[in-house]
């Protein structure tokens, strides 16, 4: 099996021990939803349709999906207009191919009816809604890319791609090329890190203001900030699912926090708006380039997270509404002091 490229809106993969040092961020009574949380299978409906059933496949999964088909077709599978004729072959060829049919058996067998993960998404989104009154609950749909999109939060869904998350023994991920899915990719496709990774797509889309063109420092407060909101919201998760680190990664991390701020000081990093410097830190990769190889790549969440740790720390009555609405990072910059 050969990927020419992999693609994802959103693939927010997580890991990483608890912080020995981080202050745990509170936990909101939960606001129940005005209606249980369900998960559509939109991977499930097509993958188990029959070959003969197929000629009137699409009209039904635009019924049921709405604009959310629309995107799956089009832009998520690249497949055909959602108003072609061909498609239902399309579909069919796609939902037919050995490679992306093992995924989804995989999926099936691993994943389940994803109960567990539903019961989560709705506990997160009710600790959500206690914060946010006025918040949206998306709608979650699962689908199956063939490894185009991890990670899909729309204005009013959240979906996910199963095959991104059925484990790295899987024959089929095996197959993955390796030059677009290296292997620190596929260590992280576990089931574990579905729902942590889900929602954190959805609170980087809907939670943060574009700092597109800002400095560092911004970069790393605004991130910071979403990584304090997923552990309210999801505080049951083991934080190795929260950040995209490996146990030893997030090791290195602690005993050399202060030696990571200081060379980004050193090097006159804070307050650089080029897009090498923000993207050294914030992009992901196998480790962060100018740091050891024991590094993780995107280590600016982590460092993002101890800043905004720090100031909640030291300033206990700002709300998670307050924090989210601050423009300004120089009040979590002058809390933050790494030893």
């Amino acid at each position: 099996m050969v990927r020419t490229k992999a693609k994802t809106l959103f693939f927010a993969l997580v890991t990483a021990l608890v912080l020995g040092c981080s202050q745990p961020t509170p936990v909101p009574d939960p606001v129940p939803l005005a209606q249980p949380l369900r998960i559509e299978r939109l991977d499930q409906d097509l993958f188990h349709t029959p070959p003969d059933s197929a000629a009137g496949l699409g009209l039904k999964l635009q019924a049921r999906y709405g604009e959310f088909f629309r995107i799956y077709v089009e832009q998520i599978l690249q497949g055909a207009p959602v108003s072609d004729p061909r498609l239902p072959m399309v579909l069919m060829r796609f939902a037919q191919d050995p490679d992306w049919r093992a995924a989804q058996n995989a999926a099936d067998s691993v994943l389940g009816d994803l109960e567990p993960q539903r019961r989560q998404f709705e506990d997160a989104f009710t600790r959500l809604k206690a914060l946010f009154p006025d918040s949206l609950t998306p709608r979650l749909v699962a689908f199956n890319s063939g490894y185009n999109y991890g990670i899909v939060p729309t204005s009013d869904v959240l979906a996910f791609g199963v095959e991104w998350f059925i484990g790295p023994d899987q024959p089929v991920v095996k197959l993955l090329a390796p030059e677009n899915f290296p292997q620190y990719v596929k260590d992280r496709m576990r089931p574990g890190m579905l729902v942590p990774s889900a929602l954190k797509g959805w609170l980087m889309v809907h939670y943060t203001r574009d700092v597109q063109g800002a400095d560092l420092l911004t970069n790393l407060v605004e991130t910071g900030k979403v990584m304090v909101l997923l552990d309210a919201i999801l505080p049951e998760a083991d934080a190795a699912d929260k950040l995209a680190f490996s146990p030893q990664q997030l090791a290195w991390c602690e005993a050399n926090e202060f030696n990571v701020w200081k060379s980004i000081l050193d090097e006159q990093f804070l307050y650089s708006r080029k897009d090498e410097v923000v993207a050294r830190f914030m992009n992901d990769g196998p480790f962060t380039n100018g740091l050891p190889r024991e590094s993780p790549g995107h280590i600016g969440e982590w460092i993002g997270l101890r800043m905004v740790q720090a100031y909640l720390k030291e300033n206990p009555k700002v709300t998670l509404p307050e924090l989210l609405a601050m423009t300004d990072p120089q009040p979590v910059l002058r809390a933050y002091k790494p030893r």
